[in-house]
């Protein structure tokens, strides 16, 4: 039971952290926040796991674990899962595109938004679309893609046909529609 304990208390203090560090610093990417947080969080486990007494002095000893590699393993674990649904919450609450269409329409009020106003919001001053305009970008960076320079066609590299043909699979093996 040490391990669940202490595994709720560590994620609890990686909520409370990255939600400051992100009010904060406000990053341009959240994952510069997330992942070396978590390399932080397990580390903190770890290492009250190790420093606290067995019954973190308010355990009973019926809730003592008789295996305790197993109970630091299966806390650990739960940390883990823990920091990865915050995570995907985030993003998908966040980054989720309706999600922000919809925040763009409440903010609007009774009065509304016209579909031309929303598309408008999602377009820098320079004209850049703000959907697609840093992902091409950064497919290209992360060596998914190649973009020519001259006429713009994008291109798999061989990273981004495995990708592509993962994301296939899986999407076939799940049953999931056609879509992105």
């Amino acid at each position: 039971m040490k391990g669940f304990v202490l595994s709720v208390a560590v994620f609890v203090v990686y909520v409370l952290l990255t939600a400051l560090v992100s009010h904060l610093a406000r990053p341009d990417r959240h994952a510069r926040i997330f992942l070396p947080g978590i390399a932080l969080a397990i580390g903190a486990y770890f290492a009250c796991y190790f420093l606290l007494p067995s019954g973190l002095g308010f355990l009973p000893e019926s809730w003592l674990a008789t295996y305790t590699w197993l109970d630091l393993l299966l806390g650990a674990f739960i940390l883990v899962l823990n920091i990865h649904n915050y995570i995907d919450w985030f993003f998908g609450f966040n980054g989720g595109f309706s999600t922000s269409l919809i925040l763009l329409i409440h903010r609007a009020g009774a009065n509304g938004l016209r579909a031309s106003d929303l598309i408008a919001k999602y377009h820098g001053r320079d004209g850049m679309d703000k959907i697609y305009g840093w992902r091409l970008p950064r497919l290209e960076e992360t060596g998914y893609i190649a973009i020519d320079k001259q006429t713009g066609l994008c291109t798999l590299t061989a990273n981004g046909r495995r990708a592509a043909m993962i994301t296939r699979m899986i999407k076939r093996m799940l049953n999931l529609g056609a879509g992105g």
